[in-house]
């Protein structure tokens, strides 16, 4: 049996140190690599579900000329789903992205989240938002999309209730991108809500739940207390919706 030179001896050293280091950036590269699809899972699951999914309507309106519309709009198949930065103008969507869509944080690794130095940088974008006049007009614009108007389209949201008929059933509504706004936080810009009027009234309303509305959208104000919106909705049909809704914004 041949004895082993000093030279293996030394190789052989020198791979038993690397095998944990190996392993440790294996281990790091399987976290980094599970946090990336964490992440996209999050962002992008509630729209390929809802391309793939259907639920029965929990409402449908009962005007005929809306549903002669909409029975020739699903056949043709040219029902435009849109998320809420479609509602945006191109600047105002850069502007809001900068300070509201998570992108610094979505850059951090996991082991940066939570650092003095992350939250030094989140604590200077906020004051940099606040003293940004275009992101300060931004927050109050009511500035449409003209491309969206008179369009058969779906969206997904929470409903915040307006006027409630005698019997409980909503009559009229905005539908908002996250839960919560209107309600216990300030409202999104007019240009994020959607008002929606229901001659039938809408029973099955959850402020905790998300819905999916279709329907033809036009520009119209309507102010309330709780808010102001740029577009409204006239509804064929609201389904339930698994997910959040908001595409654009951080949560």
């Amino acid at each position: 049996m041949s004895k082993v030179t000093a030279k293996e001896k030394r190789q052989a050293a020198i791979n038993a140190k690397r095998k944990p280091l190996k392993t440790v950036l294996l281990l790091l590269l399987f976290l980094v690599a599970g946090s990336v699809f964490a992440r996209l899972v999050q962002l992008y699951w509630p729209s390929i579900k809802h391309q793939f999914t259907t639920s029965e309507a929990l409402y449908q309106t009962s005007t005929p000329k809306l549903q002669a519309l909409f029975s020739q709009e699903v056949e043709q198949k040219s029902v435009l789903r849109l998320g809420w930065q479609d509602l945006l103008p191109e600047q105002e969507e850069a502007t809001l992205r900068q300070y509201q869509s998570g992108n610094a944080a979505s850059e951090l690794s996991p082991a940066q989240i939570g650092t003095v130095q992350s939250i030094t940088n989140q604590l200077l974008l906020s004051i940099q938002a606040s003293s940004d006049e275009n992101y300060k007009s931004a927050l109050h614009s009511t500035n449409i999309v003209q491309t969206v108007l008179g369009k058969a389209i779906s969206i997904s949201g929470f409903i915040v209730p307006i006027e409630v008929n005698e019997d409980r059933t909503l009559q009229s509504f905005f539908v908002v991108p996250y839960y919560g706004a209107c309600i216990h936080f300030p409202p999104p810009p007019p240009n994020q809500i959607i008002f929606v009027q229901l001659p039938d009234g809408f029973a099955h309303h959850n402020l905790a739940d998300a819905f999916t509305l279709t329907g033809i959208l036009e520009q119209g104000m309507f102010e309330d207390p709780l808010g102001t919106s740029a577009y409204t909705l006239n509804v064929y049909d609201i389904k339930a919706y698994h997910g959040q809704p908001d595409d654009f914004r951080a949560h």
